[in-house]
């Protein structure tokens, strides 16, 4: 930290992510390297905003960043941009930049209670970043509100303002998916159905409509993850030595997805888009909305007992953990959570829509 600065913002950046002035250590106990630059995410935020790194779990891989839950002593903080959202929630920093490949800023910024955006997948923004999964990484935002999200994004250039008056009525979909989904909690499925009472009442309409091989494709992005984690990580495993057995089972599991499979599946990406994308147009659709994830979060002694953060892709049975945060990184579409536990997944580039969607919604 500086604590020397006293900037109008205070930015905190994820420790995969390259920043003038700090090492990157990537969540490691022994990886360390000094960056000459700036990663191009953080582009349009002034060098005198940054005032700390933020912690990580290891490799952006494990299941535990070491870092305490601000809004829920003794919970869970969610995993990999861990340290953004624990940053933002108690208060050391405005807001904080993070990654977001498995869900990585949503649920943590669930756990926490604050927001979270994971941007449009753009690979010129992961210039300076790490990488994981090459095909669904993507940078996200943390803030304490959806109004200081969108004054910070729009101030450090993040976003451009929406052209104010004449905005069409909004509509977004309910996925008919999840309201049949019986792996869904009963609590977190009722508060997702009342979403549509909420929309109506602000003037929102609400559609419902299914997914299909989109949503079919939830344990697919998982094994592409793994394996392409594999693919960028085990070149470097000697600097990353000793691995925590818990991300060495990712990068096992990621070594069993045939080279193969991954193409297989990074095929599928564009025609879903164009295939969904025509659908909403149809539609007249500006967002849809998801539940975070279908369960209530785990305690960090649950967390603690699993082999690892990643479903076993190789296990049928695993279906049932899929959860919902692959779809947005499978799309390469950008995602905004709020503390309610509600996911919107916007249209590819229209990051700021998401947000005036969201005000309209839960402001």
């Amino acid at each position: 930290m500086h604590p020397t600065r006293r900037p109008l913002l205070r930015v905190g950046v994820k420790d995969n992510i390259h920043c003038g002035g700090f090492s990157t250590r990537a969540g490691s106990r022994r990886f360390r390297t000094y960056p000459r630059g700036t990663a191009a995410v953080l582009a349009g935020v002034p060098a005198d905003h940054i005032t700390c790194k933020t912690q990580l779990t290891e490799a952006t891989l494990g299941l535990d960043a070491g870092c305490g839950n601000p809004l829920v002593p003794g919970g869970w903080p969610g995993a990999s941009s861990t340290g953004s959202a624990v940053a933002v929630a108690a208060n050391i920093c405005d807001v904080a930049v993070g990654t977001d490949s498995l869900g990585s800023v949503r649920i943590p910024s669930v756990a926490c209670g604050v927001v979270g955006l994971r941007m449009t997948h753009d690979a010129a923004l992961l210039d300076g970043v790490l990488p994981v999964s090459p095909s669904l990484d993507a940078v996200g935002w943390f803030a304490r509100t959806l109004d200081d999200l969108q004054f910070a994004l729009e101030r450090f250039e993040v976003v451009e303002p929406l052209a104010p008056g004449g905005r069409k009525p909004l509509r977004i979909v309910l996925v008919t998916e999840v309201l049949g989904d019986d792996g869904c909690e009963p609590d977190i499925l009722r508060a997702y159905e009342a979403l549509a009472d909420t929309a109506a009442g602000r003037g929102v309409d609400v559609v419902r409509i299914a997914l299909g091989d989109v949503w079919k494709a939830r344990m697919p992005a998982w094994a592409l993850c793994a394996r392409e984690a594999f693919d960028s990580l085990s070149p470097h495993a000697g600097l990353l030595e000793p691995l925590g057995e818990d991300v060495a089972n990712v990068l096992r599991l990621g070594e069993g997805v045939t080279l193969r499979a991954a193409k297989d599946v990074r095929a599928l990406q564009r025609p879903l888009r164009d295939e969904f994308c025509a659908r909403l147009d149809a539609l007249d659709i500006d967002a849809f909305a998801l539940p975070v994830y279908p369960f209530t979060l785990p305690t960090p002694e649950v967390i603690h007992s699993w082999p690892m953060l990643f479903p076993d892709v190789r296990d049928a049975a695993s279906e049932a953990l899929a959860g919902y945060t692959p779809i947005a990184r499978l799309l390469g579409w950008p995602a905004l959570s709020v503390p309610t536990g509600v996911q919107l997944v916007g249209r590819p580039g229209a990051d700021n829509l998401l947000i005036e969607t969201a005000e309209r919604l839960f402001a």
